[in-house]
């Protein structure tokens, strides 16, 4: 047929008159990467399997030196798999921290989102005295000096 002569993931169509190339989006797949005892990170996709001699489940796996070189590792690692060129896949790299790291990162980002709740708290409630202490009669420069703050803060806080 006249689109054999490209690519499966490529195709001509005639569009007002005008040839022009259309292109599917890569398949994507999901892999997990993590530290093995050594200085590697081993890659996994277990979307790729195969069943060996034994009739075992062989899951795909590769590794990369470093964590910069992952995400194309694994992308090489699906093409060869699959026998596809690495432009017709794309890879979604999780990576796995020890849990230890993992539970410590996990209770600082809620000790983060606590204070910032505490923080919006705190102005709320500095907003709240300016305003009880203007409506109580103090002008902008009594509130000022009672509270330690210049002027211009309290202009900020009255607003």
């Amino acid at each position: 047929m006249w689109f054999d002569r490209f690519s499966r993931f490529s195709r001509m169509r005639l569009v007002n008159g005008i040839d022009v190339k259309t292109s599917q989006m890569p398949r994507t797949l999901h892999a997990r990467a993590y530290r093995d005892a050594g200085k590697w990170w081993t890659i996994e996709i277990p979307e790729l399997t195969s069943t060996g001699p034994n009739g075992s489940t062989i899951v795909a796996i590769g590794g990369a030196v470093a964590l910069k070189d992952v995400d194309q590792a694994a992308r090489d690692l699906a093409a060869v798999w699959l026998d596809v060129d690495d432009e017709e896949i794309a890879v979604e790299v999780t990576v796995e921290l020890p849990e230890a790291a993992a539970t410590m990162w996990a209770e600082a980002n809620e000790n983060e989102e606590h204070s910032r709740a505490a923080a919006a708290a705190a102005a709320r409630l500095r907003r709240e005295a300016v305003q009880t202490l203007k409506k109580s009669g103090l002008t902008q420069a009594d509130v000022a000096r009672a509270l330690g703050l210049s002027a211009q803060r309290i202009s900020q806080l009255s607003h």
